[in-house]
């Protein structure tokens, strides 16, 4: 656990064994999560990545369901006019 000290305008830094340790470099993205009184700092691209494999199988099962949906051949009754 490592303390870090705010300044005026609002600025930490991040140690530079952590740093190195989680390959943060100039420009990486993070992104700050509230949980309550909690502020967790991520890598953005960590979250993306995580998302992405975590609701890869619910999007595929959307797209499918859709597709059956559109697809209705009951549905070209309305194109008949």
């Amino acid at each position: 656990m490592h303390v870090v000290t705010m300044s005026s305008k609002g600025q930490i830094v991040i140690p530079n064994e952590v740093r190195r340790k989680h390959r943060l470099d100039k420009g990486t993205d993070l992104l700050l999560q509230e949980a309550g009184d909690i502020l967790i700092l991520r890598k953005k691209k960590d979250i993306d990545k995580a998302l992405r494999s975590e609701f890869y199988p619910l999007l595929k099962a959307s797209e499918k369901s859709l597709g059956e949906l559109w697809d209705n051949p009951e549905d070209d009754v309305w194109n008949e006019a």
